[in-house]
């Protein structure tokens, strides 16, 4: 069965979405123009007066004028702009899978706040979604000095950067959790990058 409906305006029918279409851009009309919104008004070439006239009729009235108001309807994509929407798109989820990747290698609340802004709930509420239990509270037990010594040489070999994906690296390749490693390189960067050798002489 064909998803048309008959308007019985000029003898013309019209698709079911084509009417859901016309009637959610009325409606994102009349609420930017409730908004003060003027720009978008302009930007999908309704008159303010067209706007407010729309914005005087009734719900009853709106839902029978979007059968028929696909007609003064002419969408038109902005393909550069499109593209540029999708460049965002995937990095927003290449940013996800990365937060993702490092809540499972126990970074810290303190760290995904620090590199992104996160809050305790919204930290909860990932380790949750990845089926992930509390690591609890408290400091995490420190790494012995050979340790410390591996971790150093693997963070100085990641370069000048501190950014998550070298840390995540670091945890791939001492295979430490993040929770251990993010306050001892935290520290290290408080020294100005002194290594753990050079902290033990000095004191």
């Amino acid at each position: 069965m064909r998803a048309m409906t008959r308007c019985g305006w000029k003898g013309m029918t019209m698709r079911n979405h084509d009417s859901q279409l016309a009637y959610t851009v009325m409606l994102y009309a009349i609420q930017a123009l409730s908004e003060g919104d003027y720009k978008a008004i302009d930007d999908m070439g309704f008159t303010i007066d067209e706007v407010q006239q729309l914005s005087e009729l009734p719900v009853k009235a709106l839902r029978h004028l979007a059968r028929i108001s696909g007609h003064f309807l002419r969408v038109k994509t902005d393909h550069q702009c499109f593209e540029k929407m999708m460049t965002y798109l995937q990095h927003e989820l290449e940013q996800d899978e990365l937060q993702n990747e490092l809540i499972r290698h126990e970074a810290p609340i303190a760290m995904m706040a620090s590199l992104y802004g996160m809050s305790t709930a919204e930290y909860i509420q990932r380790q949750k979604l990845l089926d992930i239990p509390p690591h609890g509270a408290g400091r995490p037990q420190a790494l012995s000095d050979e340790d410390q010594a591996t971790v150093w040489q693997c963070w100085r070999d990641q370069g000048e950067g501190t950014t998550a994906k070298d840390y995540l690296a670091v945890a791939h390749e001492t295979k430490h959790p993040l929770r251990s490693l993010w306050s001892l390189i935290q520290s290290w960067e408080n020294m100005d990058n002194e290594s753990p050798a050079s902290a033990s002489n000095r004191d």
